[in-house]
């Protein structure tokens, strides 16, 4: 194996692999890299077993052939190392990086010891708008369970039917749910459940603007192809809960207040708050809303009063302070609306600027001490 190529480049590629690859794991081979040098063109990937990628880019390669090697030395050496040309070349038991004024060399682990990475088929490939997922997967994540006896919720459901495509996530204490018009994938009704891990790398090589990127479901599998990326994750077995039980329809209060002013209340508010239930108190009537908090660790209390729109009854309500800061954070548009029944039943949050079948959150309130 030989091949050329710049420093920036080369760093670049490994620090985007190196997302996959595990801190910690029972199995040394998981925290190698496979480089495989082809004509012309140079492939890195790395697994954890679970999440695969693949990086795939023009290269000038005189020599082909392939190597496993310790993802963290690889990284840390040519990050090192000042903009230059690097020349890599060796076996795959040993590799040398030159530079002008030096060398590295790094022994390799055996290449058949490498995990197989799934197959990419481009004839089962569906391609969708970049924009879509990456909206979708930036309004749901955040909700995922990591509690791993319930391994369902610590996944995202994703599921078309008719025109829409939705994906939805929850970790039992909040709820996230985005709908998207997407004809491309009518007719395929099966839920998949999706680890976020792999979700959450997506943004970082596509935005919103981009064009189409493929999408390959296998039995077990979905693949992403992001052109010069390609992702792969196994999928988690279902069942998923019955979310939509959980939605209320009729919570007859409604409270609708300035989503930037009630963000900076809460996060003001809340820096006072226990540190392990970061609860805050949501106090309505009329038309003030107050946030507040008490802390008998630190013999703290803390309230903030803002103007609000509100139609029902006065009520108190206890709230997970990181909870509605994260919900928050996903809400489009200046306002926010919260839809709510009783202190101890689910509210539903959404924007006045999006019609809430396409973006709703549910938040179960904290019971507050008498």
């Amino acid at each position: 194996m030989k091949f050329n190529i710049s420093k920036s480049r080369f760093s670049g590629y490994l620090q985007s692999v190196l997302q996959v690859v595990p801190t910690k794991s029972t199995m040394p081979i998981l925290s190698n890299i496979l480089i495989e040098a082809l004509e012309d063109k140079l492939k890195i990937s790395a697994t954890d077993l679970e999440v695969s990628i693949t990086a795939t880019f023009d290269c000038a390669v005189t020599k082909k052939g392939l190597a496993v090697l310790p993802a963290k030395y690889i990284s840390d050496i040519v990050k090192e190392l000042p903009e230059t040309e690097i020349s890599i070349e060796g076996t795959p038991s040993r590799v040398e990086l030159k530079v002008p004024n030096g060398s590295y060399k790094i022994g390799c682990f055996p290449v058949d010891d490498f995990p197989k990475l799934p197959l990419v088929n481009p004839k089962k490939q569906i391609n969708i708008e970049a924009g879509d997922l990456v909206t979708m997967i930036k309004k749901t994540t955040f909700a995922c369970s990591t509690d791993e006896t319930r391994p369902a919720l610590n996944g995202v459901l994703w599921s078309t039917k008719g025109d829409l495509m939705s994906m939805v996530a929850t970790d039992g204490h909040r709820l996230a749910k985005v709908s998207i018009e997407n004809k491309k994938l009518k007719g395929m009704s099966e839920d998949i459940i999706i680890p976020p891990k792999v979700l959450n790398i997506i943004p970082k090589f596509v935005s919103e603007s981009d064009g189409d990127i493929g999408i390959i479901f296998g039995e077990n599998n979905i693949i992403f192809n992001l052109n010069d990326v390609v992702l792969s994750s196994r999928l988690i077995e279902g069942p998923y809960p019955n979310y939509e039980q959980v939605i209320p329809a009729d919570n007859d209060k409604k409270l609708t207040v300035n989503k930037d002013e009630l963000a900076g209340v809460v996060r003001r508010v809340s820096i006072l708050s226990s540190t392990l239930t970061h609860q805050v108190k949501f106090s309505v009537k009329g038309s003030s809303l107050s946030i507040s908090t008490t802390n008998a660790e630190v013999g703290g209390d803390a309230r903030e009063t803002i103007s609000c729109d509100y139609s029902g009854d006065p009520i108190e309500l206890g709230y997970n302070a990181t909870y509605i800061g994260d919900i928050l954070g996903k809400i489009d548009g200046e306002e926010v609306i919260f839809e709510l029944s009783t202190p101890i039943a689910a509210g539903v949050i959404f924007s006045p600027a999006v019609p809430k079948d396409n973006f709703l959150c549910l938040v179960m309130p904290l019971r507050l001490a008498d």
